[in-house]
């Protein structure tokens, strides 16, 4: 209010002070000027005082400007003559002057105002679409949307309700009122939702902006039901409640919120046939290796049971047991098999519990190297670890089923008689454990799908080792159960080194590890 008051002031100042400027300018400075000029100059004072300070400064600078040029201008120089008719024509022109500029100027300033208000509002309109496209996915669309809207439009409440089968379902609502301010009529939601027109309702409220400690005052609130369309399908109904928000920024706000929900349905829907489709290849992916890797062994079960059945030839004992070599490791794979399925159907169930004990890093090397003994007889094992003292506190079985998958990994790609090298190395509170192998390495290409379920690298397997692609996904389930990671470092044609690293607590032969005791 002073604000105002002192612009009145300053617009009565300086149309007092201009028409004064004028009397000095052409009394003193120019005194042979002609009597229009003198009045010209008026005008424009009056002009300019009508444009930029509006009508009321202006009038006042039209009937000082009326005496003034009167006065010291008009014969008889130095005396009032009122009824002079020019006098009353110089007033006339000034007074029109002054309404039609004043007049202009507050419709180019409301012109101008009008221009403001629609930018800032399409700015609005474009950092709320902003916000909804660039949610990555439909929980934090939703969770987020009316929130967005309160806090980008300044609207003390919103919420988005969707019709279910029985009844209505609020997805999202965000308010600046006190908790018991408004709650919406569904009936009236659902007049809207039927009907596709936007509602007005007044309702007594608690305003939390103007509830004061001493005196709760209820105010009345203003709630605008406004139908969410795609197309001409209603999709949803959105309440706002807003002091000053025009319908056509409540129905862009409409708009945008049900491009919003219609997004989401449609990433929901996507996410849903995505999963489907990698559920049917994962599927025919599970068939295709289990029927081949259960045919395999079983054909030479059979066969070698088979022959020595047969009653009719006589088997030396070396051919016997060759014959039970084959049934036996035939049989370990098809155990491997069943083993490699129920442990990734309890991996991806999330039923993955450890149970952690204490081991040495070369008790758990000596452990797996012994149930791997039958796959790595043809290959030289090399031993690398730190310190032979120092025990962690792991879950034995499922850390060396990770380095028996490992080992078995390379066993399959590397030729007979090359080495497989295997460190652990105990530090900053963790475990890493590196399988090394010279087989033909690993393609830039594949690294990031070398631990994908059922994938098969481009590199042939040794002959008679094939598998099911699972050994290395179960390998990075059971890492990552312990909070660990796992990776691969290879250059093709140099070999491949797999290394895994997990969160460990350690002691050595003195019982003290990483500030602490163990009894």
């Amino acid at each position: 209010m002073i604000k105002t008051i002192r612009q009145i002031w300053v617009g009565y100042a300086l149309a007092i002070g201009g028409v004064a400027f004028v009397v000095v300018l052409y009394r003193l400075l120019i005194p042979s000027v002609n009597v229009t000029t003198v009045a010209l100059s008026f005008l424009l004072v009056v002009l300019l005082i009508a444009s930029i300070h509006g009508l009321t400064p202006a009038i006042v600078a039209s009937v000082s400007g009326m005496l003034c040029f009167n006065f010291f201008f008009l014969p008889p120089i130095g005396k009032l003559t009122i009824y002079d008719p020019q006098n009353w024509v110089a007033l006339f022109a000034f007074l029109v002057t002054a309404v039609i500029a004043s007049q202009l100027s507050s419709m180019a300033h409301a012109r101008a105002r009008d221009a403001e208000r629609r930018r800032v509002e399409v700015w609005k309109l474009y950092r709320l679409s902003q916000a909804i496209i660039v949610t990555p996915d439909s929980e934090t669309a939703f969770s987020s949307l009316a929130r967005q809207v309160v806090e980008i439009f300044a609207v003390s409440y919103c919420a988005v309700w969707i019709p279910k089968e029985k009844g209505w379902q609020q997805i999202a609502m965000a308010t600046q009122l006190s908790s018991d301010a408004f709650n919406p009529d569904l009936g009236l939601i659902k007049t809207v939702f039927d009907t596709g027109e936007i509602r007005l309702t007044h309702t007594n409220g608690l305003d939390s902006d103007k509830e004061s400690i001493l005196d709760k005052t209820k105010v009345l609130l203003t709630a605008i039901y406004v139908p969410l369309k795609v197309g001409i399908r209603v999709i949803g109904v959105a309440v706002l409640i807003s002091a000053s928000i025009e319908e056509s920024t409540v129905e862009a706000i409409a708009g945008l919120i049900a491009l919003a929900l219609e997004r989401a349905r449609f990433l929901q829907a996507m996410s849903h046939t995505e999963a489907l489709r990698q559920s049917d290849e994962l599927k025919s992916a599970l068939l295709a290796s289990v029927s081949h890797n259960l045919r395999t062994p079983l054909t030479a079960i059979r066969a070698a049971v088979d022959s020595l059945l047969k009653e009719d030839l006589s088997w030396s004992q070396d051919t016997i047991r060759e014959f039970h070599l084959i049934i036996s490791e035939e049989t370990y794979r098809l155990t491997r098999l069943v083993e490699n399925l129920l442990e990734m159907a309890r991996i991806e169930s999330g039923e993955l519990h450890l149970t952690k004990q204490w081991i040495s890093v070369s008790e758990l090397f000596s452990n797996v190297l012994d149930r791997c003994a039958a796959v790595t007889r043809d290959h030289q094992i090399i031993l690398e670890f730190n310190d032979e003292s120092l025990n962690v506190w792991i879950d034995t079985r499922l850390v060396a089923e990770v380095l028996t998958h490992l080992i078995e990994n390379a066993v399959k790609y590397s030729p007979k008689g090359s080495k497989i090298t295997l460190s652990g190395m105990v530090g900053n509170d963790e475990l890493l454990i590196g399988v090394k192998d010279q087989g033909p390495g690993i393609a830039p290409e594949e690294l990031d799908h070398i631990f994908n379920k059922f994938y098969r690298g481009k590199q042939l397997p040794r002959q008679g080792s094939d598998g099911t692609g699972m050994g290395l996904a179960i390998a990075r389930g059971i890492v990552e159960a312990h909070g660990g990671r796992i990776w691969v470092e290879s250059t093709p044609g140099q070999g491949a080194i797999f290394r895994f690293s997990i969160p460990i607590e350690y002691k050595n032969t003195q019982l003290v590890s990483a500030g602490r005791s163990y009894d």
